[in-house]
């Protein structure tokens, strides 16, 4: 039988009610949580919390309304450090604007001129080429994919549209490029195909 408060927390958390995130809740409670579930459990709750969580729920005959924004919101604070989050495993206030040099600060303020603070951070075109441009600009490409399927989707697609626009550099960066114009068709056709169904 599992415990009470781990049901109504499980169900608090799906049905995007939960105070603290699976992460925090997990760090927390983890002593416990290994008392109640074998270690093959306690792995997947871990690794594949969701489809696990979902799986306590059904067999414990627990009712839960599933909300779509909430489980993506789980994912998307699962994509940062824990030094990035707070007691409660939600962004620190402010972090993001930190990152880049502030790149996600500008682009709030000032749109898309912060193409301009993106460029000096990678010093492009000048020194694009050198090893830690290319590192800065594949953790860019990483957060902006991130930003871009569980987070704020216009800042993601934003850095996404300014890798793509480079121009060939006939060096590892070519492949970032690359990758960032087809994450950005992709999209594109993506939003294009759910137009066409909502106007069918």
């Amino acid at each position: 039988m599992v415990d009470e408060r781990h049901l109504a927390y499980f169900k608090e958390l799906l049905e995007g009610n939960a105070e603290i995130s699976f992460r925090a809740y997990l760090s927390n409670h983890e002593d416990s949580l290994r008392k109640q579930f074998s270690p093959a459990r306690f792995t997947r709750l871990r690794f594949k919390s969701f489809d696990e969580i979902v799986k306590i729920l059904d067999e414990e005959k627990v009712l839960y309304i599933m909300n779509d924004q909430a489980i993506r919101n789980e994912k998307y604070l699962a994509t940062f450090h824990p030094d990035a989050l707070n007691e409660k495993g939600r962004l620190k206030e402010g972090f993001k604007d930190t990152l880049f040099n502030g790149i996600v600060h500008d682009f709030k303020t000032k749109g898309e001129d912060a193409v301009l603070t993106l460029h000096q951070y990678i010093e492009f075109p000048k020194n694009i080429n050198h090893k830690r441009n290319i590192e800065k600009l594949e953790d860019i490409e990483y957060f902006a994919e991130t930003e871009l399927c569980l987070g704020d989707q216009s800042l993601g697609l934003f850095l996404l549209k300014v890798l793509a626009s480079m121009d060939r550099q006939f060096s590892e960066v070519d492949d970032i490029i690359h990758r960032a114009q087809e994450a950005v068709m992709k999209f594109s056709k993506n939003i294009r195909v759910e137009h066409q169904n909502q106007v069918e």
